[in-house]
């Protein structure tokens, strides 16, 4: 009797339980293997899943379409066309045709929309039948069955692990028509969609145990009941992702100690993508990660990923990309002139093989010869596309492959999926999260789960229970259970864990499990002398008001800065933050700010907006603009109004030194107006304002409006000192001007000495913005 399991590694695990290895043994496959065997469509090929990709959005070639807010630009378009093919996939695997959702209306335009997606179908089997293929949507309606090899097969006996579409158990009843086909399935309460499908033949299935059914007399042939191990529970909270894989570490340690063996646990991602981040920390190889390496590990990929990222964006992180990955010029200049081309299968082949070249090791690859044979066939046969398209498809095409873990690890680590049918002794289950199980569904976008009760449709339950079951399973066999979640503001331990029965109040001991993914050192600061000897002068070098707050704030900072001269380290970067548009804003007002301008708002409207326009720093630039125009109009009526009243612009970006009390102070103002013999002093606020009460006089580090007054004092009689508020479009006066001028006198004598020492600053909260708060060692306090 030909055995059949829900996957190859529970073909595998029933093959490790006969010990003979001389016996004859039962044949195995999985039920995909069945499937695919057992049905024959004469005279149609399987579409490539690209191809498939570019009938659809060639079938969707309609006005209606639209209402579906679906764009149909290329790239868009390939990222969401998975709703399409899963939704029209789920209808026809289970038999429910579109005219029966017509039934149920639950929103205002749901009929309409049926309608768009009715008639992109029949443009989307049209473009098959065209071409002669056949893909997962129209099997159902075109195969036929495969008697031969049925028959070949003598009798079948099928493991059951989940539940069945309608399509499915269509096909295993044609097959019990010809062969006899026992089927095993355990009934629990989480499958009870399985148990209605058998209700369907006259059986009636009870929980909690496990049937043989002969699906050819309809005869239960064994009951037996599933009673679950009385296993061991563990189950921990952490702060963070990364937290969880010292406890896998510890927790395979501790089960191996209680004598498991490694073969017999398992490590089950509800993420899969996880497996990425948990492979660096395998320092001892323990593992052995079944859903492979993707191949967007390789050079290769992140080399045309790379290049494909610095087409689309041209970013300075994508050029630094490009240097790290070492990518020739000559390859980014090539790659330029072909980009937006429609390209011959020939010429788009030729650069990513040449590209290919440049890995030996992976030019070698099988998986990468296989994949650029599949893709060469494509593209002869797909209409013309740009270069730009044909490398997203074939990132696409090699982002959903992976190569084989050869390392040797003894402990494999699962998707959920892979777990289904196989029992393990030690189960050790991370991110056990809301936000990955249950796991989201993208079959949900056109059906409410009313309607999808209505048509029999599986159910946002139904599934949810299936993932249930999955998890039920798996700990109902295991010895040992161990799981972990994160609990912080963002994330919380999924729901299933309460409906399981799992105590989750327990946070983890992280400072324990740590030692196992880093090495722990005694902190260590690069200046941890208590005393710099480093004498220095204020007054033999110009002090700004930003030199006197910094060295009044920390002097240890001070130190770094201007002493040592340490600058800091920061990613470029053209995202456009406020600093940046600080600077802008700057250098638009220096520019445009004139008597001519002042003469009335739309002259001051059209130069700020002409020189806004010119700075262009970024494609979002333009928006930006139009932002801050609409910002600054209460500004732009301002001055007009202060033009009016007989204010003119003196000085803009004025910089000046004087002495004062024996220091040599400095600054640069941003305006200087006048009006008569008297000043005004600007400085510009695109930001917070900086204010100052009774409260905080005499803890202020602030001296730059004091400083101002004094150095433009010496070109005149000084009015005022303000902060403008370009946000608000006024100026805003320090009200505490003449006793700043008092500290200041008091914090110059204290520093007419020379410094020394730069010791740290008291305050921690100092620490929070510092750049070099980690050559201090205080990253741990902030």
């Amino acid at each position: 009797m030909l055995e059949v399991f829900a996957t190859s590694r529970a073909v595998r695990s029933f093959y490790e339980t006969f010990n003979d290895a001389t016996a004859l043994l039962p044949k195995a496959i999985t039920i995909a293997e069945l499937e695919q065997k057992a049905v024959l469509v004469p005279r149609l090929c399987l579409v490539d899943e690209d191809m498939r990709v570019l009938l659809m959005q060639e079938a969707s070639r309609f006005t209606q379409f639209e209402l579906l807010h679906i764009e149909r630009e290329f790239f868009t378009f390939l990222k969401n066309s998975t709703y399409l093919f899963r939704f029209f996939e789920e209808l026809s695997h289970e038999k429910v045709a579109l005219e029966s959702l017509m039934q149920a209306d639950t929103y205002e335009h749901y009929a309409e929309h049926l309608e768009v997606l009715k008639t992109l179908l029949k443009h989307y089997k049209a473009q098959l039948s065209k071409h002669s293929f056949y893909d997962r949507i129209t099997l159902p309606e075109c195969y036929e069955l495969n008697s031969d090899y049925i028959c070949s097969l003598g009798a079948v006996r099928i493991h059951l692990e989940g539940f069945l579409s309608r399509f499915e158990m269509e096909l295993l009843r044609s097959i019990a028509e010809l062969i006899p086909l026992h089927v095993n399935v355990t009934i629990n309460a989480y499958n009870q969609k399985m148990a209605r499908l058998f209700r369907d033949f006259g059986m009636e299935l009870e929980h909690n145990n496990r049937y043989e059914i002969d699906l050819s007399s309809k005869k239960i042939l064994h009951v037996k009941p599933q009673d679950p191990t009385q296993n061991e529970k563990a189950v921990f909270g952490f702060s963070s992702r990364l937290a969880q894989i010292s406890y896998v570490q510890s927790t395979i340690a501790q089960f191996v100690e209680e004598g498991l063996n490694p073969e017999e646990i398992v490590v089950v991602l509800p993420d899969e993508r996880f497996s990425e981040v948990m492979r660096p920390f395998d320092t001892w190889h323990n593992l052995n990660f079944a859903m492979g390496i993707s191949l967007k590990q390789s050079q290769f990929y992140q080399k045309l990923s790379a290049l494909e990222k610095a087409m689309r964006n041209d970013e300075i992180e994508d050029h630094l990309r490009l240097n790290r990955l070492k990518i020739e010029s000559e390859t980014l200049l090539t790659c330029k002139e072909l980009w937006h081309q429609k390209i011959s299968s020939e010429s788009a082949m030729h650069f990513f093989e040449s590209l290919l070249a440049q890995e030996e090791k992976e030019q070698k690859n099988p998986l990468f010869q296989e994949a650029f044979f599949a893709f060469t066939h494509f593209l002869k046969h797909a209409p013309a596309l740009r270069f730009e398209q044909v490398t997203k498809l074939l990132l696409n095409r090699l982002g959903v492959l992976a190569q084989d873990d050869v390392r040797g690890g003894k402990v494999t680590v699962l998707g959920v999926l892979e777990t289904r049918g196989v029992a393990y002794k030690g189960v050790i289950v991370v991110d056990f999260n809301d936000e990955f199980v249950p796991k989201r569904s993208q079959k949900d976008l056109f059906l409410s789960s009313a309607v999808r009760a209505h048509a029999g449709l599986p159910t946002k339950r139904d599934r949810e229970n299936l993932q249930r079951y999955y998890y039920h399973q798996l700990f109902s066999r295991a010895q040992k259970v161990a799981i972990a979640y994160v609990k912080n503001e963002t994330s919380m331990p999924s729901r299933f864990l309460d409906e399981l029965g799992f105590d989750t109040t327990m946070m983890a001991d992280e400072k324990v499990l740590q030692p196992l993914l880093f090495e722990r050192h005694a902190p260590k600061a690069l200046y941890e002398q208590p005393f710099i000897d480093a004498p220095h002068d204020l007054k033999a070098f110009p002090l700004s008001a930003t030199k006197l707050k910094t060295v009044l704030t920390c002097k240890r900072q001070f130190y770094f800065r201007y002493l040592a001269h340490l600058k800091e380290a920061k990613m470029p970067s053209s995202v456009i933050d406020e600093q940046t548009i600080g600077i802008a804003l700057h250098k638009v007002l220096e520019d445009a700010i004139c008597d001519e301008a002042l003469c009335d708002e739309k002259s001051l409207y059209n130069a700020i907006e002409t020189r806004l326009k010119e700075q262009n720093k970024h494609e979002v630039w333009g928006y930006f603009v139009d932002l801050w125009l609409e910002k600054l109009r209460p500004f732009m009526r301002h001055e007009v109004a202060r033009f009016e009243e007989g204010f003119s612009v003196f000085k803009k970006e004025f910089s000046h030194r004087i002495s004062y009390e024996g220091f040599t102070l400095e600054g640069q103002m941003d305006r200087i107006d006048q009006k008569g013999d008297e000043l005004l002093v600007i400085d510009y606020k695109s930001g917070k304002v900086p204010t100052t009460s009774e409260r905080t006089l005499e803890s202020t580090v602030d001296f730059q409006l004091v400083f101002y007054a004094l150095i433009a004092g010496d070109l005149g009689k000084v009015a005022g000192v303000y902060y403008y508020d370009l946000k608000e479009g006024v100026l805003v006066e320090d009200g505490f001007l003449e006793e700043k001028k008092a500290l200041l006198h008091v914090k110059l004598l204290e520093l007419a000495k020379p410094i020394n020492g730069y010791e740290l600053c008291d305050e921690i909260k100092h620490c929070r913005l510092c750049p070099y708060v980690q050559l201090c060692g205080r990253e741990e306090q902030i």
